[in-house]
Formats: C-alpha cells, sequence, structure tokens
C-alpha cells in the first residue's frame, strides 16, 4: 500500500511499482481523481480503480465504483472485494 499526497506522485509511483487498485478521491488540488485515472489508465490500462469524495454532486460525475465520506471500513473492504472480483 502506498500513500500519496497529489495525483503527481501517483503517476510517479505508478510508474515505479506494481499497483493492482487505486483508491483516488475526486477533489484534489492539481490532477484531480478523474485527471488521473485517465493518465493511470494509459499507463496500465487494467487497473482497478475506486473514487471517493465527499461532495454528492461530485459522486454523479463518476462512472465506476465509488464510497461516499466519511467511509466506513466495512463499505471500503466491501467496495474493494466487488472491484477486486470484476474483471
Amino acid at each position: 500500500m502506498t500513500a500519496n499526497t497529489t495525483g503527481y506522485e501517483a503517476i510517479r509511483t505508478l510508474a515505479d511499482r506494481h499497483i493492482d487498485l487505486l483508491l483516488t478521491d475526486l477533489r484534489m488540488p492539481g490532477l484531480d481523481g478523474k485527471q488521473l485515472v485517465v493518465q493511470a489508465k494509459v499507463m496500465r490500462p487494467h487497473l482497478h480503480v475506486i473514487y471517493m469524495t465527499g461532495f454528492k454532486e461530485a459522486a454523479a460525475t463518476v462512472s465506476g465504483r465509488l464510497v461516499q465520506k466519511p467511509i466506513r471500513a466495512a463499505d471500503l473492504i466491501k467496495t474493494i472485494k466487488l472491484e477486486m472480483s470484476a474483471a
């Protein structure tokens, strides 16, 4: 597990390490979550992605798995299991 504070750091991590699952916030300074995923998918087309947000209006803009903040551990675990079992 690797924690990055910006989308740009996440891109560098994806370039340097094998990552199976990207958990990203939708709203981040600089490179936001959707922009990060676009770049990440170029590098790793089969990367699993889960978005998170505390903004209901932002949640409506996502096509993919999403967990709402505040995140409950049980909800995150369930979402991860669903995403990782998807083809």
